[in-house]
């Protein structure tokens, strides 16, 4: 009588899964603007604006959900925020690297109708471009959608030149923080981007920049993991792409697996996965990105049940309107900080787009490596 017990249990929970599946996709299609941007929360005021890291990420989950129109209308939305800055990238080898001349360049964030946001912000930063690149090359593979190659091939190609010239200046990481150092995960995204570009480009000067900074990368690991930055030798969870989902290595290199395990046990809060060792923001919570980033991991390791703790730890964490925070548990591992940061800007955010994006991803990687009685990759891809 076990058995039978068993099996429900587990189609209970997968159809549980696929409900939140389409809650996620339901909030990312939700709140995508009239114009094609995605905002990075409907509800924090510091987030009103749609980053292309951010958003290049919530493309591609939309992209594996089968929503390819609205992928689609996010890439469209893009070439016509950059188009305007194309001069810029293709020039950015001439600007010198100061205050002045950084603030010259592309920024990270944009209002929501694709104009350049005019203020101070942390703005170089270069990860958000070679996302960007690599997330369009996936939603071609996936869509099929040969006339927006056409369209995007102008900023394809001034956008892989900024990446070519600036791939190892020094730039603000991930985080927006720590602006005089050279970012592991950063460099993950331009070579992701520069290897994306080679293949829509069909040219040859972007494949051999991609290599150099893989060779750069992997160099980065001979001490047995990878380090946040070429100053801080700790991990940062943000290392986990180098294997997934930009296949600069491998999920079984050494170096990977050891850098996938002491940041599950270093920045584990609760089963929840942190930024890093030093992180203060908010309390330095765990994050549903980062969680699910360990989950692609482990997915493409093999580790099914690690996968699992992962998805499940996400989806306890979605409230009852269906929303998914930013981070969890910073107001009890650091109050202090917690409290500096709620006076400075408010709680937290209560829903990231970008939280949603990595579950369903996670969700449906995990259903694909290892399907269950009842289960399958298509039944987790929300119907139109």
């Amino acid at each position: 009588m076990a058995e039978p017990e068993t099996a429900g249990s587990e189609i209970t929970r997968l159809t549980a899964r696929t409900e939140l599946v389409a809650v996620s996709v339901a909030a990312m299609r939700e709140h995508q603007s009239e114009y094609g941007s995605f905002v990075a929360s409907p509800d924090f005021g510091q987030y009103q604006y749609c980053w292309l890291r951010d958003a290049s990420f919530v493309a591609h989950a939309l992209d594996l959900a089968g929503e390819h129109a609205a992928a689609a209308r996010y890439h469209r939305w893009v070439i016509r925020a950059l188009t305007p800055l194309s001069g810029v990238m293709r020039d950015a080898a001439r600007l010198n690297d100061t205050a002045d001349g950084r603030s010259q360049l592309p920024p990270a964030r944009f209002a929501l109708d694709g104009s350049v946001v005019a203020d101070d912000w942390p703005n170089f930063q270069i990860d958000g471009y070679g996302a960007w690149i690599w997330s369009l090359r996936e939603h071609l593979r996936l869509s099929q959608d040969r006339p927006l190659l056409g369209e995007a091939r102008a900023v394809v190609d001034a956008t892989s030149r900024y990446l070519d010239a600036l791939a190892v200046r020094p730039c603000f990481d991930v985080w927006e923080e720590h602006g005089d150092q050279i970012h592991t995960s950063t460099l993950a995204c331009v070579h992701a981007g520069l290897s994306a570009a080679a293949d829509l480009l069909e040219e040859g000067r972007p494949a051999e920049r991609a290599a150099e900074i893989r060779a750069i990368l992997l160099a980065s690991g001979s001490g047995g993991w990878y380090p946040k930055s070429n100053k801080i030798s700790q991990v940062d969870a943000s290392t986990l792409w180098l294997c997934c989902p930009f296949q600069v290595t491998a999920a079984a290199d050494p170096a990977m697996a050891a850098t996938a395990d002491i940041v599950a046990s270093e920045l584990d809060l609760g089963g929840g996965i942190r930024r890093y060792p030093a992180d203060t923001y908010f309390g330095g919570g765990a994050w549903p990105v980062l969680t699910a980033s360990l989950g692609l991991y482990r997915v493409a390791a093999g580790d099914a049940a690690a996968a699992e703790q992962c998805l499940s730890w996400i989806e306890a964490r979605f409230d009852r309107e269906g929303r998914l925070a930013e981070q969890f548990g910073g107001e009890r591992r650091d109050p202090q900080l917690y409290r500096e940061w709620v006076e400075r800007w408010g709680y937290p955010a209560r829903d990231l787009l970008w939280s949603h994006a990595m579950y369903a991803w996670l969700a449906i990687r995990a259903s694909e490596a290892s399907p269950s009685p009842g289960d399958s990759a298509v039944g987790l891809r929300p119907s139109a």
